[in-house]
């Protein structure tokens, strides 16, 4: 295919980068001097300093790396201290992040944010908020992607073995309903104050939708247990070295109709643990490790072993907006990671510089 552009027009530079196998395959932004000065007005931090070490090699993602691949993605400057923070998370041994990007089993990258930055930044946590559409939601995805796979040298066959891939893995990313939900939001849950802002960093490699069969409490409860694949399993595996979770997302209706009877977050996990029991048969050929299995060890084969370990390998997130559909994404094979975003002191002026004007947006909050 001839290529007609000069070789310094935006459109070369996104060719040779692609060519060098450092985009997702879309077209980016080049990530010029200026492009990634003007980005690191987001960050109080030194643009050599060390965010964290990614991949079997630890290679160092500094700040001036992460704007660099946050211009290729399309960000914007305000977007650097939330950027950093997933960083930051990425980098935690405990998000198991290199092998839930180079496994066969094709994992994503799973985001969710919570606190004032949500509104600041415009992440959308109502309608739509895992699809298309919202510049922060899929930017800030994108760049994180492209900052690991940019700094740990991944590519697909030779580093990066998904068999299938993920259409999710730089894009599943939303804030939390915080303000349509009845109960305590996630990070509030995991012990930061409200007005603090997080961002938290799964790894699962499943997206499942599905309708309550009925919009009663004690439906809803059982459309949690019954669309859960076998695949998805919560709990500690391999000896403990990996913990699998299981990520509820729970409309806004249906959260309001469950702490109608008074459930709560944590009995909602009490009541999906406690009823999640399968056939053995069905578990061996939906987990990925033999860890509950084991443990059963000299005791005879049991007929049945329970999906979810313990309460605290669900997890429950309200998310979307008006509507009765649920999701239940798993299982995440790391995490989950939850990190403080820390802001710069000039953080509030640039992000009224940069407020992006939604003309299409029609005012109502979801």
């Amino acid at each position: 295919m001839p290529n007609h552009d000069t070789a310094d027009s935006p459109g070369a530079i996104s060719r040779s980068l692609y060519e060098q196998g450092m985009t997702d395959g879309l077209p980016v932004h080049p990530p010029t001097e200026d492009a990634v000065a003007e980005m690191l007005r987001g960050t109080a931090r030194d643009r050599d300093h060390v965010l964290g070490r990614l991949g079997n090699n630890e290679n160092a993602l500094t700040v001036e790396k992460l704007a660099s691949n946050a211009v290729m993605a399309g960000c914007l400057p305000p977007y650097m201290p939330v950027l950093e923070a997933g960083a930051r998370a990425l980098a935690d041994p405990k998000s198991n992040s290199i092998q839930v990007s180079v496994s066969t089993g094709s994992w994503a990258y799973q985001w969710i944010i919570n606190g004032p930055v949500r509104e600041e930044l415009d992440i959308e946590s109502g309608t739509g908020a895992f699809g298309p559409n919202f510049h922060a939601n899929r930017t800030i995805g994108r760049a994180l992607g492209l900052a690991y796979k940019n700094t740990a040298n991944l590519r697909p066959g030779e580093k990066d073995m998904g068999v299938m891939g993920n259409p999710f893995k730089f894009s599943l990313l939303a804030g939390e309903n915080q303000e349509h939900s009845p109960w305590e939001p996630y990070h509030v849950t995991h012990g930061y104050d409200a007005e603090e802002s997080t961002i938290t960093l799964a790894g699962p490699n499943s997206f499942v939708q599905y309708f309550p069969h009925e919009n009663t409490a004690d439906e809803i409860l059982k459309g949690m247990v019954r669309n859960t694949p076998p695949s998805m399993v919560g709990g500690e595996q391999q000896g403990g070295d990996i913990d699998q979770t299981i990520f509820h997302l729970v409309n806004r209706y249906n959260a309001e109709e469950l702490a109608g009877i008074d459930a709560t977050k944590r009995d909602v996990k009490e009541y999906i643990c406690e009823n999640s029991y399968l056939r053995t048969e069905d578990y061996q050929k939906g987990s990925l490790w033999d860890g509950v299995l084991r443990r059963h060890e000299g005791k005879g084969s049991p007929l049945q072993v329970a999906q979810v370990d313990d309460p605290e390998y669900v997890k429950v997130v309200t998310v979307g907006g008006p509507g009765r559909v649920n999701a239940i994404v798993g299982p995440s094979i790391g995490g989950p990671v939850t990190k403080r975003i820390e802001f710069p002191n000039d953080w509030d002026a640039l992000v009224e510089e940069y407020a992006l004007d939604r003309r299409w947006f029609d005012g109502v909050t979801y």
